[in-house]
């Protein structure tokens, strides 16, 4: 029992001298203002210009093996002398986010203008690339009126995007009576497509 006693004593001892040693050595630590580094990676330095790096749209793919330069080149073609000129490189990358042929964006627009021979109204007064209904309509109309192409544009690919490639209707012949045309329609779609792709 003495044994046990002395121990226990002991133990009290060393448990008030050990928590009396972290309390002062603590107070010495905060009142010299002493400070403990870990090793850890050392932050970047803030670079004034990395928001707008990760926020500028970076394109690296291609289509079929052709680049969007490439493509929009041959888009130009056929638009030149027309209010699409210049156009070309814009539909292309549009398309090719979009995981759409370039090529049937291209026919759609060339059908829907008449560029070919003269642009028609609703291009030149409506900014309408595609004959794509809606509001505001144009003159009043079912056809919508666009402050500029490049909406036009942008409305025509989600458009064939969302109605037409996610059911796997990804040309002219599979997607003229959803697209609510004809035959005749996909048959000048399709030529234009070759053409577009031959850079003619």
């Amino acid at each position: 029992m003495k044994r046990k006693g002395l121990i226990f004593i002991l133990l009290l001892f060393f448990n008030f001298f050990f928590i009396y040693g972290i309390n002062y050595s603590n107070r010495i630590m905060f009142n010299n203002n002493f400070m403990i580094y870990l090793n850890s990676k050392e932050e970047p330095e803030n670079d004034p210009n990395s928001n707008e790096k990760e926020n500028k749209e970076v394109i690296d793919t291609s289509y079929n093996g052709e680049s969007i330069e490439q493509i929009g080149k041959k888009i130009d073609r056929l638009l030149v002398k027309t209010p699409l000129d210049g156009y070309g490189e814009e539909i292309a990358r549009k398309s090719i986010i979009k995981a759409v042929n370039p090529y049937l964006i291209g026919g759609i627009i060339l059908e829907s203008t008449k560029c070919k021979t003269e642009c028609s109204v609703l291009l030149i007064q409506c900014g309408n690339v595609s004959s794509m209904k809606g509001s505001p309509g144009c003159f009043g109309g079912t056809y919508k009126q666009y402050n500029n192409f490049s909406d036009s544009i942008t409305d025509l690919v989600n458009n064939i995007s969302k109605e037409f490639y996610t059911t796997d209707l990804q040309n002219p012949y599979k997607m003229f009576k959803k697209y609510g045309r004809n035959e005749t329609w996909a048959f000048k779609v399709n030529k234009y497509m070759e053409e577009l792709k031959r850079g003619k």
